[in-house]
Parts: C-alpha cells; sequence; structure tokens
C-alpha cells in the first residue's frame, strides 16, 4: 500500500499543534497540499512554512472554527487557491477537565460552540469544494470520552460524543454526493495539552508512568499515529469505510477499569 495525495488539497484544523500538526504532517508527506487552520496566527504559518518546505503547497487560515464569520474568511481565503477540497480534518478544539456543578454556563457554551460547533460550520462551508473534488473525506476527530469517559469531563465528553453522531449522520447526508464522514476517537496523545496536564500533578514523573501503565501497549499515541488513520481514512484503500469511529487509544478502552 502506498498512499498518495499528489495534486489533492487537505484543510486541517487546529493545525498549529498536537494532532493536527501531526494529522498536516502525514498529509504532506503523502503528497497532499495542505491549508492549515489554526486559532493562532504564528502557529498556523509556522505549520504551513514547514510543509512548503517539503515542497508541498501550503497555506496558513488562522480563524475560529466556532465562530461563522471567522470560517467564511478562512474559505474566503482557501477559494484563492483552490476550488476544490479533497481532505477536511475537523480537529480543532479544546478540553475542560470540570464537573457539572464546577461548570459555567460560558464553559460550556464555549465548548460547544468550538468542539461540536466548529464541526458543523467547517464542514457546512467546505461542501461546495467538497462536493467539486468528487470523491472527498471528512475525518472529525472526536475522542475515547465520547464512548468510555470519567467524572469531571461533562462539557467535553458532551461534545466529543454529538462529534461522534453527527458524523454518522452526515454520512447518510453527504454519502450521495460521493464525500465520505468518519470519526477517529484518539486516547491519550503526545501533545502539549497532555504535557501541561502531567507537569501540573505532584509528581509528573509518577503521573506519567501511571498513565502509560493504562496502555496495553505501554506508552501513549503520538500525533501522527492519528494522522496515520486520517491518511488511511481519506485514501482510495477506505473508499468504503464511512460513518465509522475508530479509536486509536493503545488498547486503553479494552481494560475493564482504569
Amino acid at each position: 500500500m502506498n498512499i498518495q495525495f499528489n495534486g489533492k488539497w487537505a484543510l486541517v484544523t487546529g493545525a498549529g499543534a498536537g494532532i493536527g500538526l501531526g494529522c498536516a504532517r502525514v498529509l504532506a508527506k503523502a503528497g497532499a497540499n495542505v491549508a492549515v487552520n489554526d486559532i493562532d496566527d504564528a502557529t498556523a504559518e509556522k505549520t504551513a512554512q514547514e510543509i512548503r518546505e517539503t515542497g508541498r503547497k501550503s497555506i496558513a487560515l488562522p480563524g475560529d472554527v466556532g465562530s461563522m464569520s471567522a470560517v467564511d474568511a478562512v474559505f474566503s481565503k482557501l477559494a484563492r487557491a483552490t476550488d476544490r477540497l479533497h481532505i477536511l480534518v475537523n480537529n480543532a478544539g479544546f478540553n475542560l477537565f470540570k464537573g457539572l456543578a464546577d461548570t459555567s454556563q460560558l464553559e460550556w457554551d464555549r465548548i460547544m460552540r468550538v468542539d461540536l460547533g466548529g464541526v458543523f460550520l467547517m464542514t457546512r462551508a467546505a461542501l461546495p469544494m467538497l462536493k467539486n473534488a468528487e470523491g472527498a473525506s471528512v475525518v472529525n476527530i472526536a475522542s475515547v470520552h465520547a464512548q468510555a469517559t470519567v467524572a469531571n469531563i461533562t462539557a467535553y465528553a458532551a461534545a466529543k460524543g454529538g462529534v461522534v453522531a453527527m458524523t454518522r449522520s452526515l454520512c447518510q447526508e453527504l454519502g450521495p454526493l460521493g464525500i465520505r464522514v468518519n470519526a477517529i476517537s484518539p486516547g491519550f496523545t503526545q501533545t502539549p495539552l497532555i504535557d501541561r496536564w502531567v507537569n501540573s500533578q505532584a509528581d509528573p514523573d509518577a503521573t506519567r508512568k501511571r498513565v502509560d501503565e493504562l496502555h496495553p501497549l505501554g506508552r501513549i499515541a503520538t500525533p501522527e499515529e492519528i494522522g496515520y488513520l486520517a491518511a488511511f481514512l481519506s485514501s482510495s484503500y477506505a473508499a468504503y469505510i464511512t460513518g465509522q469511529n475508530i479509536s486509536v487509544d493503545g488498547g486503553l478502552t479494552s481494560r475493564l477499569m482504569h
């Protein structure tokens, strides 16, 4: 198997760091031109520059995926580079380690606006370009928290559960247009967010060891390992796969107890 996206355009949201960056790197390595979205202008441009240095085309598309006006601006700029989009990876989002009583209305609304609403706004705005691609792929980054979660992560788990449900509905709506829609549910992944959480614990080394030991493979994922599945799902090898949610978690959710 040799996945090739030569001449095709991909758009990855939240690609300034973490899983989004890993997806952007993998897609570019497979030959795709990559449009890089991130809420931070500097990190979006940094990723785009990295991809251009590999010989692929790349543009930075900064903007908040939870804002309709920002999303419109993203696609207005993208339209100057291409009229078709072969791959959309909806990755942008953030976490909130709070339970029901401690989550404010503002925090709930922000999680829903970005983590769930961002998938809706980006996919809706991308639809004309996805149609033009005549066989496009949408990959939504959900989370293992959509199906197996813990206490005190209420809003995030709800939003990611919504991403999986939306994926299943969109696959039926967009399938007749030749557009496949799938979700990936990562577990622990080596990202700046995880580093900040580990380093905030009383004993970071012990915390990291405990987290690694929760996984049958003995470690957490790299961002590129999430990107590999995104690339596969967007390739011709996955031409009959749609409406699925696939966990990439090193076996974490196979455990009866954590």
